[in-house]
């Protein structure tokens, strides 16, 4: 029960978080940007990690890779930061592809 709440409590703080990373980037100009900015929050907040010391149990990411490598003697800090980096590389590939996408979709504007 404990670990539920743990998961509850750490989506909500994510979804605060990721709303305040929403309001601080609305004055990116650029869509692209702002995209690629609260996509990667969410994927630093939200993906999940296996905790080291704890069989089946699992932790935010960033949280694992934080006390494995700094605070645990003997941690690594490297599965943390592996699943970190492909998930952050699957949703900058994602949100690109789908600015292409959607930039080939629109209509040319007809200069006349």
């Amino acid at each position: 029960m404990e670990y539920l709440t743990a998961w509850i409590v750490v989506g909500v703080a994510g979804l605060a978080a990721l709303a305040g990373v929403f309001v601080l980037s609305r004055k990116i100009p650029w869509p692209l940007p702002r995209t690629i900015v609260r996509c990667l929050a969410a994927v630093f907040l939200l993906v999940p990690a296996p905790i080291g010391v704890l069989d089946g149990f699992y932790a935010p990411a960033f949280v694992v890779a934080v006390f494995e490598g700094l605070f645990r003697d003997g941690g690594s800090a490297q599965p943390a930061l592996t699943m970190l980096g492909l998930a952050a590389g699957a949703a900058l590939v994602l949100v690109i592809a789908g600015y292409l996408i959607s930039r080939r979709r629109q209509p040319a504007s007809d200069s006349e």
